[in-house]
């Protein structure tokens, strides 16, 4: 069986399998700088009638705007059930998506879409001021304004099908990570850190995640966001995927790093030429779709 993929900017993901469309994280929506403490957001619509026409199932790892906000506007148009914490629900419902297309879940669950086992596994989110541990705004109003998208519980997924594993990791630890065929994971970390995470998960293929900068109009060439401040010249800088892609080479020789396209259709073979050892072709792109 071979997987299509698509990277939807910031930390979403499509995965095409086993005939359903499953999303991870959709954010399409492009507020702008100041709107993070200030203003109200409404989806923008058109770009997700646009680039998602259809989905099966959302997995939501926590309920901040840049993974949550657009999800209650996506399963309304496609009848989407949404799979996610408590503040996520509690999100979705207020946007009026109905309850049978709400699926709450906790780290430990495990649950079947179709033939794709989906194990939610705890996650580590770094303290942001203002997006704290928090109940949702009861007097929550449409649209929303951003810092009224507050977390509960931050998960990782690990989807199985037909002996093929996608982990999302969307943890800041690496601690606990599964064995997995292809590795979604943060694009800002130490070389010891992708160490002990590719060690655990040994990968065939690893794709960054949430590294473009979403207060930038959606193009076909994204920018990096900034990576944290370090010791150097200059102090801050945009993250480097060069960098990125180097040290997932030096933590697992043997695994291939994907940077994809954004919107591009990419399948995945992860068993190709597995009996020489090398899995340098086990995705192409999908020009057909």
């Amino acid at each position: 069986m071979t997987i299509n993929l698509r990277w939807l900017g910031n930390a979403g993901f499509e995965f095409k399998m086993d005939g359903l469309t499953v999303i991870v994280d959709p954010f399409l929506t492009r507020p702008k700088a100041h709107q993070v403490y200030f203003g109200r957001v409404a989806p923008d619509q058109a770009a997700l009638q646009k680039h998602i026409p259809r989905c099966d199932h959302i997995l939501v790892t926590h309920a901040h705007f840049d993974h949550c906000m657009d999800a209650p506007e996506i399963a309304l148009r496609t009848d989407a059930i949404v799979h996610g914490s408590a503040n996520t629900c509690a999100i979705l419902s207020a946007a009026g998506v109905p309850l049978n297309q709400i699926h709450s879940i906790s780290a430990g669950d495990s649950f079947y879409i179709g033939n794709i086992r989906v194990s939610v596994l705890p996650a580590a989110h770094p303290w942001l001021p203002g997006y704290y541990y928090a109940k949702p705004n009861p007097a929550m109003k449409f649209p929303a304004r951003l810092r009224d998208y507050r977390m509960d519980a931050c998960y990782s997924y690990l989807l199985e099908c037909e002996g093929r594993r996608i982990l999302i990791w969307s943890s800041t630890s690496s601690a606990g990570a599964p064995r997995a065929d292809l590795l979604t994971c943060r694009a800002v970390s130490s070389q010891g850190w992708y160490a002990e995470l590719l060690g655990q998960v040994k990968p065939k293929v690893v794709i960054p995640q949430h590294w473009d900068d979403f207060f930038q109009p959606l193009s076909a060439n994204p920018r990096p966001f900034f990576a944290s401040p370090r010791l150097g010249f200059p102090p801050i800088a945009r993250i480097d995927l060069g960098e990125f892609e180097s040290r997932i080479i030096k933590a697992s020789p043997g695994c291939r790093v994907l940077l994809p396209e954004i919107f591009r259709f990419y399948e995945i073979d992860f068993f190709a030429n597995s009996d020489k050892g090398t899995h340098r072709q086990c995705f192409r792109v999908d020009k057909h779709r």
